[in-house]
């Protein structure tokens, strides 16, 4: 049996996404998402948002679309799976960086006012004339 790694999130941009290329020409873009919980705090007997900030790591053509059409403040779905790096900085110290590495990102609510157009524009249908009506003998 195999072992399963998936994640699934909806939250908001914090920021616009950071496109790159690798040196091989893969797209590559990278965004931070807000993502909220409510938790009831005994202490002041009330409810509370509890904010956590997930990185996001979007790979080739969707990496691209993300890009053009995703903003600061955009309410998005992310499935995906997580991923664990560990590095040394050049100072020797190591690190860990936990992200998700999406494999679909859905675009949620309604369109920001300052995005692109998704569609491009669509001409009014033209209705053509009626050729005239041949006289049929009989």
């Amino acid at each position: 049996m195999s072992d399963l790694n998936r994640i699934v999130l909806t939250g908001r941009l914090t920021a616009d996404p950071e496109l790159r290329y690798t040196q091989s020409g893969r797209a590559m873009v990278r965004f931070d998402i807000a993502v909220n919980r409510r938790v009831f705090n005994p202490e002041s007997n009330s409810w509370e948002d509890e904010t956590i900030y997930v990185p996001i790591i979007v790979w080739g053509k969707l990496a691209e679309t993300c890009a053009t059409y995703l903003q600061k403040g955009r309410l998005v779905g992310v499935d995906g799976r997580l991923r664990i790096r560990s590095f040394t900085t050049q100072e020797g110290e190591k690190r860990k960086v936990t992200e998700v590495v999406a494999q679909h990102v859905h675009f949620l609510g309604p369109r920001p006012e300052a995005a692109p157009e998704y569609e491009a524009e669509v001409p009014e249908p033209t209705i053509p004339e009626p050729e005239p009506e041949e006289e049929v003998p009989f």
